[in-house]
Order: C-alpha cells, then sequence, then structure tokens
C-alpha cells in the first residue's frame, strides 16, 4: 500500500459518533461510580477522562503523517471507539490493546462496584445503571464485530 491509500481523512458524522460514544461510556460509568460513593464518581470521571481523552488519544497521535488533516488524535480515537481494527500508523496489538484497555476501564471497573454494592445493599437504580452499563458495552462489541474489516475513514 502507498503512503496515500494510508492516510485518513475524518468522515464528521464518525467522528461526532464516536466520540459521543466515548462520552457517553465515560458518564454511565461515572454515575454508576456515584451510586457507589459521590467521591468515586468523580475520581471515576477523572482517571477515565484522563486515561481515555489524554493517555489513548495521543497514543493513537503520533504522527501527523497519518492523517490528511490534523484531528490531535481524536479521529482515530472516534474510529477505535467504532470498531475498527486497524488504525494507520498502529499496529494491530496495539490497537487491540488500546480496545481491552477501554472495555476495562469504562465497563469492569464501575460494573466490579456496582456488584460489590449490591451484594451488601439492594437498589434499583444500581440495577438500572448496570443494566445500562453492559447494554453500551453489548452495543460497542456488535459495532465493533460489524466493523472490524471496514476502513472507517476516507482514503
Amino acid at each position: 500500500m502507498s503512503s496515500v491509500e494510508e492516510k485518513i481523512e475524518t468522515v464528521r458524522s464518525r467522528f461526532v459518533a464516536g466520540n459521543l460514544i466515548a462520552i457517553l461510556w465515560i458518564l454511565l460509568g461515572t454515575f454508576a461510580c456515584w451510586l457507589v460513593n459521590p467521591w468515586l464518581g468523580w475520581f471515576f470521571l477523572g482517571f477515565s477522562t484522563f486515561s481515555v481523552y489524554l493517555i489513548i488519544r495521543r497514543l493513537l497521535c503520533n504522527s501527523c503523517y497519518y492523517c490528511k488533516s490534523c484531528t490531535k488524535g481524536l479521529a482515530k480515537l472516534s474510529i477505535l471507539f467504532l470498531g475498527a481494527n486497524r488504525i494507520p500508523g498502529q499496529s494491530n496489538g496495539v490497537v487491540r490493546g488500546m480496545a481491552i484497555f477501554i472495555y476495562t476501564v469504562l465497563t469492569l471497573i464501575p460494573a466490579v462496584f456496582l456488584i460489590s454494592s449490591l451484594l451488601s445493599l439492594f437498589e434499583t437504580s444500581k440495577i438500572i445503571s448496570l443494566v445500562c452499563l453492559f447494554g453500551i458495552s453489548a452495543a460497542t462489541l456488535i459495532v465493533r464485530f460489524r466493523n472490524r474489516d471496514r476502513p472507517l475513514w476516507k482514503r
């Protein structure tokens, strides 16, 4: 493949959709943690936002060589949330590792806190939050499997 084919151009609808999914997922996890303890919710909000929007976005934005227009890694982050298995400038193992990290931070951590809280005190709001959290995780997994072999950017 030539370097011209490898450059990505942002598709606005996917850019917006991927980042909205990321924000919604972070907010759902924050609400789930907040139901357990408000301080935990604030900590989770800071940690997850820092992890996703600073660390992972920065790891994805290693060079403007791979993009036609610079989006500071937000375009690659959005296609990572929409299920891309291949991102220009990143190996498949790195992309898979980032996806595993995202699912662990945004789903497993809040779910573990909610389940442990449910064992001590049963509340319907916690059950609803857990169902919503697993719902968005399942929806992103379905989108990930559907989009795994498709390029999610313009060439």
